[in-house]
């Protein structure tokens, strides 16, 4: 084959898209956005902290943004077909956990996990091809390096929104907004399937894993995604095991994992402090039981305990009363964009809790000055801080003195507690045997669960830490990896990597240079040489392969 068949050739590849200038010059760009060499060895794990601060630098830099990374927007084209789009932000995002290792939310952990241990191995297991690996090891040092940001860099409240996202994030999701009928907190697609998931990130040894119970019964009889996972809700339980203060915290996060399901929620919770949820309307049960007519419980209707869920409407209502008459210059857009992210039926972190109460328990709790400052501080405009806290703590007590007043009032309280004292409703142990009669139907359970006294009364569960956490429970939970948190792990964790990058950096630009020679001597030579231009060719694909790079002065 002479050189202008050779040539034609290469560029017949170069249209089926196996290299072309632009692919070579993106590919050098890439490159040459990574971090090449460290020039000094640390050894790990012996990396102080002045040493961990430069290697952070040298892994590229995601702003941690909650509503950036929430910016997922459904388009229509002409033809009427709907498509999910990324903002930009959120799109970076994408492209970096998209390197992760893991068809399943489970297998990513585990992935993350493992990384610390055999981070080169685990990465030369990804791919064959050489950019692909330095942007599978780079993705990783990014998904840490984010990650710690994200703990180390802001409260509590703050962190766990951004946390949120940044998990639904990496299981090609998005967050749930408040007041859509369910717990979730954001949906996993990563199978392809939507997976609703309620997170919880708490101080380990301090989980409590809880809610409200009706809530929980709706979306386990009436769920929003049927189709994924048999209707079940997932919970996904991270305990964090920090020490120090600000961004010189170091530790770990473990995560874990349960489903609550039709058929276990009766068993989970009877082992719990609130077992009394569970129980169930005797006559009703029999009746089911024997296969005769169902007897569901009549309550009055108008005097009915709010959910948190219900309740926030009316404090939604309230704080859009007092944005008015306060004056506070605020758009509907941004105020419907502030009660999204205040998240008040479920965001705990802004109520004081007296003792004599359920934490945060709605209509009951206030809101605390320093608690919704600190938050605000971290999403609103600074001019905005005081008024809105004063409009938000007001709206709260609105709720707290109009649901008091109810409660005083309220028919349904008092005979579910005379129904209580008469022992209408089983045990707790006895409820257990008679939900899982083996004669009741699915759709039976749900009406057990709709008559149960915790459902009627609006009752709130709590499992702690060894209910929710612990291997081997009545939960089936189960334990998905564990993440080191700190600049000292990243920086552990880019030593993992070090070796393999400088190496395939290394040969890249020697592939360049020898590239750069051989089409020097090729074209110096009045383009005859025909070796010349095969040295080119194979160096010019050794830029991404494997292969064996070719001598500089290959004839």
């Amino acid at each position: 084959m002479n050189t202008q068949e050779i040539l034609q050739e290469e560029y017949r590849k170069a249209s089926a898209n196996v290299l072309d200038p632009a692919s070579l010059i993106r590919m050098i760009e890439e490159i040459i956005e990574m971090p090449t060499t460290v020039s000094e060895k640390v050894s790990a794990p012996d990396v102080d902290v002045d040493t961990s601060a430069a290697l952070m630098r040298l892994i590229p830099d995601i702003a941690v943004s909650e509503i950036g990374w929430s910016d997922v927007r459904t388009v229509e084209d002409d033809e009427g077909d709907t498509t999910q789009v990324s903002g930009p932000q959120r799109r970076l995002l994408e492209d970096y956990l998209s390197n992760i290792s893991g068809t399943t939310f489970e297998e990513r952990i585990a992935s993350l996990s493992n990384f610390y241990g055999r981070g080169a191995g685990l990465i030369q297991e990804t791919s064959n091809d050489r950019i692909q690996l330095i942007t599978n090891a780079v993705s990783y040092l990014v998904f840490y390096k984010t990650l710690t940001k994200i703990v180390t860099n802001f409260n509590a409240s703050s962190a766990g929104f951004s946390f949120e996202s940044f998990l639904a994030t990496l299981v090609k999701g998005e967050q749930v907004p408040a007041n859509t009928g369910t717990i979730a907190d954001y949906i996993d697609r990563l199978t392809g399937a939507d997976i609703p998931v309620s997170l919880k990130l708490y101080k380990g040894g301090n989980m409590e894993v809880g809610g409200s119970f009706t809530d929980l019964v709706q979306d386990l009889t009436n769920p929003v995604y049927p189709d994924s996972i048999g209707g079940a809700m997932r919970y996904v339980i991270c305990s964090k095991y920090l020490k120090g203060e600000g961004l010189e915290q170091k530790g770990r996060i473990d995560f874990h994992q349960f489903d609550f399901t039709l058929d276990n929620v009766v068993e989970i919770l009877a082992e719990t402090k609130s077992k009394d949820n569970i129980r169930l309307y005797k006559r009703m049960m029999d009746s089911m039981i024997a296969g005769a007519p169902e007897e569901e419980i009549r309550l009055p209707p108008s005097e009915k305990k709010a959910s948190p869920q219900e309740l926030e409407q009316d404090f939604i209502t309230n704080l859009s009363s007092e944005v008015k008459k306060l004056k506070i210059p605020l758009s509907q857009e941004n105020f419907d964009e502030l009660t999204q992210a205040l998240n008040w039926a479920k965001n705990d972190s802004i109520f004081n809790q007296p003792k004599a109460f359920i934490p945060g328990e709605r209509g009951k709790a206030l809101i605390g000055k320093t608690k919704i400052s600190a938050w605000l501080t971290k999403n609103v405009d600074g001019q905005l801080v005081l008024p809105l806290a004063a409009a938000i703590i007001a709206a709260n007590m609105t709720v707290v003195k109009n649901n008091k007043a109810k409660a005083l009032a309220s028919a349904r309280s008092k005979v579910l507690t005379g129904m209580l004292t008469s022992k209408e409703f089983a045990s707790p142990e006895e409820s257990v045997v008679l939900y899982n009669n083996p004669k009741l139907t699915s759709e039976q359970r749900k009406v057990a669960l709709k008559n149960s006294y915790g459902y009627l009364s609006t009752g709130h569960f709590s499992m702690n830490n060894s209910q929710s956490v612990k291997e081997g429970n009545t939960a089936g939970t189960i334990k998905l990896g564990t993440i080191m948190i700190g600049t000292k792990y990243v920086a552990e964790a880019l030593e993992q990597v070090r070796e393999l990058l400088n190496g395939e950096v290394q040969e890249i630009f020697e592939s360049l240079e020898m590239l750069s020679n051989s089409l020097n001597s090729f074209f110096a030579n009045g383009l005859k040489n025909d070796a010349m231009a095969a040295a080119s060719i194979k160096n010019a694909n050794n830029i991404r392969t494997k292969e064996i790079l070719g001598g500089k002065n290959s004839s």
